[in-house]
């Protein structure tokens, strides 16, 4: 009886053991695979044995990150992620994005603390992927589309160029809008989202292109080297490759259509438009 005890003592010691190794791994699952970098990147990671604590990492391309990871790209850095369903990111120069668990729902590919990312979600076997972006104030919900994040410490500007998506803030989740292609929104504090409006398709393109880093004499901050490795997201005009004024299409003041309480599968708003007088981001 007492030997039947010891065994069933140690089995279940044992499936601790396991259960707390499988736990440990889960935490250090990859998130997502850098694809391409160029200029002044940093990547730091939790240190295991000072909870809360960020230390730098070195990295190469085709190195995979872990939820946690926290990426900052100084002027002239940028930095291309890649998912494992063939999403991808562009995280343009001076942002700072932290990756998140995937394995949770819902799934967020990342918490967008300032600057600028273009976007692309596949589908799945040509059905929706949803997905999540959050910035300090809004909650992103997307399926399967190419859109741009601008985030900067007043607001957050959200640009579609393929498919639809769901934007609504933090402090008033009950007031949403839905995004279709050409549509954009800004999110401003505590306010909800603006009824979308127009903006020129190629607006953006210059701030994701690969660049030259803009390094000083007496710059020490990591440098990602050439841009290699991978396919960055589409990018929407890229045979106009020059400089586009920097204001929304020219039109009327009517907005495209009114704030919605659906859901990220609601039907896309209406055409139409006005002029955001080319505030940047």
């Amino acid at each position: 009886m007492r030997f039947k005890r010891v065994v069933l003592t140690c089995l279940l010691l044992l499936n601790f053991m396991l259960l707390t190794s499988s736990n440990g791994q889960a935490q250090t699952l990859a998130s997502a695979r850098i694809l391409s970098s160029a200029g002044p990147v940093e990547i730091e990671r939790r240190a295991q044995e000072q909870p809360g604590a960020l230390i730098k990492i070195t990295y190469r391309v085709n190195d995979e990150l872990v939820a946690g990871d926290v990426i900052k790209t100084y002027a002239g850095g940028r930095l291309v992620l890649g998912l494992a369903d063939g999403s991808q990111a562009i995280i343009a120069e001076k942002t700072t994005v932290e990756l998140t668990d995937l394995s949770k729902s819902p799934r967020t590919i990342f918490n967008m603390l300032r600057g600028k990312t273009r976007i692309k979600i596949e589908k799945v076997g040509g059905r929706p992927n949803p997905y999540r972006v959050n910035t300090p104030t809004t909650v992103i919900a997307v399926r399967g589309t190419l859109f741009d994040v601008l985030v900067t410490e007043q607001e957050t500007q959200v640009f579609v160029h393929e498919g639809e998506v769901a934007v609504s803030n933090f402090a008033r989740p009950d007031v949403m809008v839905i995004l279709a292609p050409g549509q954009r929104t800004r999110v401003q504090q505590t306010q909800p989202p603006e009824l979308p409006s127009r903006f020129q398709p190629n607006r953006n393109n210059e701030m994701f292109k690969p660049g030259q880093p803009e390094r000083g004499p007496n710059d020490d901050r990591p440098h990602g080297g050439r841009d290699t490795g991978g396919q960055a997201p589409n990018q929407t005009g890229d045979a106009d490759r020059r400089r586009q004024p920097d204001r929304d299409a020219q039109g009327d003041n009517v907005p495209d259509a009114k704030q919605s309480g659906g859901s990220p599968g609601g039907s896309p708003p209406g055409s139409g438009g006005h002029n955001d007088g080319g505030r940047k981001p």
